[in-house]
């Protein structure tokens, strides 16, 4: 290994020495039918026997999922269940051809008879490997950094609130996904997200209040970021929508989709049904003069005028046909023509407006307070 490769190496596995860094537990993979990790001198325990077994040297241990689900079935006939967690002194461990730092963790699946996967991490070896997915690991630092603290309160948020945020059976605290933050391994790091994790390490984002809330983020806000009451309906203290001129010549293009005018009233139906508990009488719908910016459409159903949340249709039309929240409707003929800017839900950090940014000198700093101008910088740990 070269000295570069050495000094690397060192300051992954030195980021979070001598402070009091958090766990965090991973999702990274479900419905697994078989597992194989690899790993030298591994340390297994099986939790469901409490027994553990430590391998000398290089060993591959396998798991035969299937009938895991099936022999706890009666026991536990809902939840899930941790079967077993491996780990490795070296500090790494492998599952295909990638590379984990911390603890690899088997639980059973509640839906159905297969094993979903863990990644027990330190917070910050976490983040060092999100920064690369959720952005790119050769980006500027400055906009790493921002990345991170974003990522980091996301991340400690859910940690403060337990494994019980949609079931009480949960036994982790992030999906590595675009459900919560997609994070990868020991293969997608750089020395710009470790240097970005490592200056920034423990702060977080705090409201106004001084309470931990999580900090959202997205691809390109396409000129204006939302509050998550607009997107989400949930208000979470300390949110503005601020205008973004920073994101527009990079990423993704304006985009334009054509909807059916029965499309679009099945869809109303739906949303009317869902989130507001309203009923309709299913005829035409027509629109009210609408801006690329509003976060609501006002359309009549008939006779009855409805205002409903932009972001609502958009869950059900899907992330492909409306890739953002920021779009403008209008009638054509018997069909609506849809113009739109952006990609992602545009709440909180724009990732392509904080590239920008760090292009022109800000500093990680600089760029929080323009995408969280209410939020203040803390020391959690």
């Amino acid at each position: 290994m070269s000295k570069t490769g050495c000094l690397f190496f060192s300051l992954l596995f030195s980021a979070t020495a001598g402070s009091a860094v958090p766990e965090v537990k991973v999702l990274i993979a479900k419905s697994l039918k078989n597992i194989i990790v690899e790993g030298v001198d591994l340390q297994k325990r099986i939790h469901t026997q409490n027994r553990s077994q430590q391998y000398h040297g290089r060993k591959r241990i396998a798991f035969n999922c299937a009938p895991a689900r099936s022999a706890v079935r009666q026991t536990f006939p809902r939840s899930p269940l941790l079967v077993a967690s491996l780990s490795s002194p070296t500090g790494l461990i492998s599952w295909g051809d990638q590379k984990y730092k911390g603890e690899l963790q088997l639980l059973t699946n509640p839906a159905k008879e297969s094993c979903d996967l863990v990644n027990l991490v330190p917070m910050e070896a976490y983040l060092t490997t999100l920064l690369a997915k959720e952005m790119n690991g050769t980006w500027p630092v400055e906009a790493l950094k921002a990345q991170a603290v974003a990522a980091r309160t996301y991340a400690f948020d859910r940690l403060k609130r337990g494994m019980g945020l949609e079931s009480d059976d949960r036994l982790y605290h992030l999906e590595s996904s675009e459900k919560d933050q997609v994070s990868g391994s020991v293969r997608d790091v750089t020395p710009n997200t470790v240097q970005a994790a490592r200056e920034t390490e423990g702060e977080i984002l705090m409201g106004p209040s001084g309470r931990v809330a999580p900090a959202f983020f997205h691809a390109k806000c396409g000129g204006k970021t939302l509050r998550p009451d607009q997107v989400w309906g949930g208000v979470e203290e300390g949110y503005r929508s601020v205008t973004c001129s920073f994101c527009g010549k990079t990423g993704m293009k304006d985009w334009r989709y054509r909807l059916r005018g029965q499309k679009l009233t099945s869809m109303v139906d739906q949303v009317l049904r869902r989130y507001y508990a309203d009923e309709t009488s299913g005829t035409d719908v027509r629109l009210m003069p609408d801006s690329l910016h509003n976060s609501e459409l006002r359309l009549y159903v008939g006779d009855r005028l409805h205002i409903i949340k932009k972001s609502y249709l958009r869950s059900l039309a899907g992330r492909e046909t409306l890739p953002s929240n920021n779009f403008i409707m209008t009638a054509k003929n018997k069909d609506f023509i849809i113009h739109g800017a952006g990609n992602g839900h545009g709440v909180g950090l724009c990732q392509l407006g904080a590239l920008e940014l760090a292009k022109r000198g800000y500093d990680y700093r600089q760029i929080l307070s323009y995408y969280f101008p209410r939020h203040k910088l803390k020391k959690a740990y």
